[in-house]
């Protein structure tokens, strides 16, 4: 014990310096937070990915050199604590100036604490003065015009998406040489395949623990080659046109299975359930309880010589790694393949550009307008510009080329629609509950489609009819904006803004009800077989 007065006066010394330092702390920042002259923004998001918070500092600097009397403060929050943490922050009252909308945050009334941008978007971005974009409405300078922010219920655009992810398999370039003799990827899924046999026999010849490939995320990783195989099932099965309607739209799919017109003996879904696992066999044992960073220890340890991945996790993958790393894309089987190519109709596409983290702007916002403008400044073509290349992300707005090795991670625009994902609602919880039977030692297509059979038809139906009621939900709000709406142009002064909005509401709201009356009808003809069903189409024994 140190008894000497010097010393004991020396700790009471650096004790009060230390309390005086953080009483300044305090006081300065409260006094600045209270400062009518000077405005403190808030941001609050989720992605931890590396690379993320350092763009958004160096986007925040850039703002606060052209706008002394702002500062901008990012409020980083982990994935798992996230939507709980939002939902209590917007419902009472104190979230952030900006806030990246989760789904599931706040309910399904999230839009009513958020305010609306439609009228915005629709004027140019004055941050991309002097740039090729200059004259461009904000919503038109995004790859995918900014639908990820609208909402098609309420007419209404509600803030601005910052990021924009593909699925890509890194691999380590000196390991692929040592295995292969070649730094080049495989291009097909018979290469992929293959490589993956060369891994084990080069594992097996050295001694050397090495896996072929790892993942996080589970399943969705692969759901690119279930969803493959669900091509030409799901073109064939959409009244509308002769694609799939979508990713994430499977009313169609579930339709036509609930009343007969295919099942599960359908070659396209024996084919995804054996092309995923497939893939699954050269992944650790029990890899669906991988997260990203377990799965990237392997792959930076050098016992994995492949990793899938989101782009957005390439910064942190190529941080972390001390040895080259390339990425390519998740190889599908063509078309002329045996066993898998006919239930294709070309290469699978990625499609454009789907944008994510939605930054929206609250309505107890304290600084509504500050966040707007620097919404604006974040999504110009320069700042964009910047934000992807310090983030190694890829860029959200049209015009930006990927730099370095981001160039490898594009989306791939060629080919044909895949069909329609299985990983959501009460389908995908069906699903995920079976994948034991498909990825376990003693794992078979045959048996995880044979437990699936009998547990589709609820879980489908559950499904559709979760949508017609969130439907239903969404007509009842509408027609309320549509009477308004029309109130305000029969009472107010014309506006062609107003009338357009009213327009489209209507027509909306004309279609969703169209859409539900059909929805219901169909379900309605699935519990009457006998008397409703359609006959089996092609689709039922190809």
């Amino acid at each position: 014990m140190i008894r000497s007065p010097r010393y004991r006066r020396l700790g009471f010394t650096l004790l009060a310096v230390a309390f005086a330092l953080a009483a300044w702390r305090v006081l300065t920042h409260s006094g600045r937070e209270n400062d009518p002259r000077h405005v403190t923004l808030r941001l609050a998001h989720w992605q931890l990915e590396g690379g993320i918070r350092e763009a958004f500092d160096a986007i925040a600097h850039d703002y606060e050199a052209l706008h002394p009397d702002v500062h901008v403060e990012q409020i980083p929050v982990p994935v798992g604590i996230y939507t709980s943490w939002g939902t209590s922050q917007i419902i009472g009252g104190a979230a952030p100036d900006l806030v990246e909308i989760k789904g599931g945050m706040g309910g399904p009334e999230i839009w009513s604490y958020f305010l609306p941008i439609t009228e915005e978007v629709s004027r140019p971005n004055p941050y991309n003065a002097g740039t090729p974009l200059a004259n461009v409405a904000w919503r038109n300078t995004y790859a995918d015009g900014m639908d990820n922010a609208y909402n098609g219920g309420m007419f209404e655009t509600y803030g601005a998406s910052v990021f924009a992810s593909t699925i890509r398999i890194f691999y380590n370039v000196k390991l692929m040489r040592e295995v292969t003799g070649r730094a080049e990827p495989p291009h097909s899924f018979e290469e992929l395949m293959a490589l993956c046999q060369k891994v084990r026999d080069h594992a097996d010849r050295t001694g050397r623990p090495l896996l072929p490939i790892v993942c996080s995320y589970g399943t969705m990783m692969m759901d690119d080659l279930f969803r493959s195989q669900l091509q030409r099932l799901a073109s064939e099965v959409n009244p509308g046109v002769r694609f799939p309607a979508g990713p994430t739209d499977t009313t169609d799919l579930f339709l036509s299975y609930l009343n007969h017109q295919w099942t599960l003996d359908h070659p396209g879904f024996h084919g995804g359930a054996e092309l995923m696992r497939r893939v699954g066999r050269e992944m650790p044992p029990g890899f669906m309880q991988l997260n990203r960073e377990q799965a990237l220890f392997y792959f930076a340890q050098s016992r994995a010589l492949m990793f899938m991945a989101f782009s957005s996790d390439a910064t942190g993958i190529i941080r972390q790694a001390n040895f080259p790393v390339r990425a390519f894309r998740n190889p599908t089987p063509g078309p002329g393949t045996p066993e898998f190519g006919a239930n294709l109709l070309g290469p699978n596409s990625e499609g454009a550009l789907f944008t994510y983290g939605l930054l929206g702007i609250p309505r107890s916002s304290p600084h509504p307008a500050a966040a707007l403008d620097f919404l604006r400044f974040l999504t110009s073509q320069p700042e964009d510009r910047k934000f992807a290349r310090l983030s190694g992300s890829l860029p959200v707005i049209v015009g930006i080329e990927p730099e370095g090795f981001a160039k490898d991670l594009a989306p791939d625009s060629h080919g044909f629609p895949p069909g329609p994902t299985l990983t959501l609602g009460e389908t995908g919880r069906v699903v995920s509950n079976q994948l034991h039977l498909l990825f376990g030692p003693d794992g078979s297509s045959a048996a995880f489609l044979a437990a699936l059979s009998p547990l589709l038809p609820d879980s489908m139906r559950t499904d559709l009819t979760n949508g017609l009621n969130g439907a239903r939900r969404s007509a009842a709000l509408n027609d309320i904006t549509i009477e308004a709406t029309r109130q305000l142009l029969r009472e107010g002064t014309p506006s062609a803004t107003l009338r357009r909005k009213y327009q489209g509401l209507v027509e909306t709201q004309n279609e969703q009800e169209a859409n539900a009356y059909y929805i219901e009808l169909r379900l309605a003809q699935s519990t009457k077989p006998q008397m409703y069903a359609d006959k089996p189409d092609s689709t039922a024994s190809r």
